[in-house]
């Protein structure tokens, strides 16, 4: 009839019974959800459980098995990549620091010096990296990838691998357009990873990457040991199976150097040229010289100059941590032979004049412009360790005979000091002890110590009532109280027959703190 509805079309649309679950997809979700929270070492050890059939259902246990490995191998792809990239874990720099060095110590092989040396070498190892690329992924969507890596198999791909390399490496002409393929491809690296201003690679890069290559079995699956000892111990174990192979001990310095670029400790560097003084330790040490200044001096413009640092040049290390390291390596230069006036001497005495030229002719007139223009109403106390800063460095100067002034804060810095000393003084502010006592410490740190005296009704009324009230004190404070108690004594002692009333009264509420000397 027309007009009336179809329903039989309608009821075709309307399934007659609900589909049901696949149980096993059911089952897989489950065991998802109960391993996720495991770590990589649980997640392992269970794999290795199923594989020994602690599952009663074959099938279980092999999408079990299935399953563990697609969450213990993640979406790692690039397996011949790693397996190339592996010859260099035992040396490469992970930390980025290095790779802002002005001028790099030898021995840099950087995460990402590496994948460009791979992308640079892919094009004459297509077929090789193919066949390498799909047997490793085929073992690996049965095993966990690390076990893979780990293979016999694996071993064997590497060294064809790197084989191979050496061979593109050592043809003629080949060099150039390496190194250009190898920058282009590091610039889109460098750029994932947020670092600006790195120096490119160079031949000298090139030719460690060969000596590297040609090493690199000698220290194949080492540990990097933490403490001096152990480096001193497995670089001389490598430097002995070096000379019995026929390789040397160039091998065993190059890891020395990977060794030294990662801990950069003087120290350890010390320790290596006395097992076996090399040139290349001596380098090493200039260029460690160059950074650790280099890295003071960029964090000083960061600090006062408004010139930001890359966050990855000093890694969150404060300014003192870094004139520490600074000094120490110049210190340790003695004891690779580097003398004043010697070869490598005008690369050290140009880092550290840099530093000094830059505190002494920026960052100490902008400190002494902001002591000059400090105000009553402001804070002294956030101006106290950079002025210290500075007298700990020219001190630190002076004791190894660089010119540094005596004393770089003009007289006129004390004077404006002391003024603004009083001036508080007379505000009659809640803090004007707090405030007093960071400009008396800030004051002494300049040179021009502010004069206290028995006089100042004014002052002794502040740090009366401050003893008076009974709260703990701060250091500064406490100082600053025991210069105006000492004074008063000072004061009551040569005139026994006559003092202020301010005066005994302050120093009845000292006596009842327990500061200073007892009255006769």
């Amino acid at each position: 009839m027309a007009g009336r509805p179809n329903r039989s079309a309608s009821l075709q649309t309307v399934p007659l019974h609900a589909v049901e679950p696949d149980p096993a997809a059911v089952s897989l979700d489950k065991v998802k959800a109960i391993l996720a929270p495991l770590d990589r070492a649980q997640k392992s050890k269970l794999f290795e459980l199923v594989q020994a059939g602690h599952l009663e259902d074959d099938q279980m246990t092999v999408e079990v098995g299935r399953l563990i490995v697609a969450m213990l191998n993640g979406p790692r792809t690039e397996h011949a990549r790693r397996i190339w990239t592996g010859w260099f874990d035992p040396v490469m720099l992970r930390t980025d620091a290095l790779m802002l060095a002005e001028s790099r110590p030898p021995g840099c092989m950087h995460v990402v010096d590496a994948s460009a040396w791979w992308f640079a070498l892919l094009p004459h190892l297509r077929e090789l990296a193919g066949r390498v690329q799909a047997d490793i992924a085929d073992r690996a969507s049965e095993n966990p990838l690390d076990a893979v890596l780990a293979s016999p198999a694996a071993a064997e791909w590497a060294e064809e691998l790197r084989i191979r390399s050496l061979e593109i490496l050592h043809r003629r002409g080949a060099a150039g357009p390496l190194l250009a393929t190898a920058n282009a491809e590091r610039i889109t690296l460098l750029r994932k990873r947020g670092l600006a201003g790195v120096a490119p690679l160079s031949f000298g890069d090139l030719a460690m990457l060969d000596a590297m290559l040609d090493h690199a079995p000698l220290w194949k699956g080492a540990v990097r040991p933490r403490d001096t000892i152990g480096i001193l111990h497995i670089v001389s174990e490598m430097a002995e199976r070096g000379a019995a192979t026929g390789g040397g001990a160039d091998g065993a310095m190059h890891y020395a150097l990977a060794l030294l670029n990662g801990s950069r400790d003087p120290d350890q560097a010390l320790a290596l040229h006395g097992l076996s003084p090399n040139p290349a330790l001596v380098e090493a040490a200039v260029g460690h010289v160059q950074f650790a200044w280099q890295c003071l001096r960029q964090k000083l413009e960061d600090l006062h100059l408004g010139r930001p640092a890359p966050p990855q040049l000093t890694a969150g290390e404060t300014v003192d941590r870094l004139q520490e390291r600074a000094f120490r390596w110049y210190d340790a230069l003695q004891g690779f032979g580097v003398e004043r006036g010697g070869r490598n001497w005008a690369a050290v005495s140009a880092a550290v004049g840099r530093v000094t030229g830059l505190v002494e002719g920026e960052v100490v007139p902008v400190l002494s412009h902001r002591l000059l223009t400090l105000n009553a109403s402001s804070s002294a106390r956030p101006l106290i360790d950079p002025v210290r800063f500075i007298n700990g460095f020219n001190h630190r100067l002076r004791r190894r005979g660089i010119a540094a002034s005596t004393n770089p804060w003009l007289t006129a810095i004390g004077e404006h000091l002391a003024g603004l000393f009083r001036q508080i003084g007379a505000y009659g502010r809640e803090d004007a002890l707090s405030a007093m006592a960071e400009l008396c410490e800030l004051a002494e740190e300049t040179g021009y110590p502010i004069e206290v005296t028995a006089i100042d009704k004014t002052l002794l009324a502040i740090a009366e009532r401050a003893l008076r009230d009974g709260r703990e004190l701060s250091a500064a404070e406490s100082k600053l109280i025991e210069r105006v108690v000492t004074v008063a004594t000072e004061e009551r002692r040569r005139c026994r027959w006559w003092v202020s009333g301010e005066l005994v009264s302050l120093l009845d509420a000292a006596q009842q703190r327990g500061i200073g000397p007892t009255p006769q």
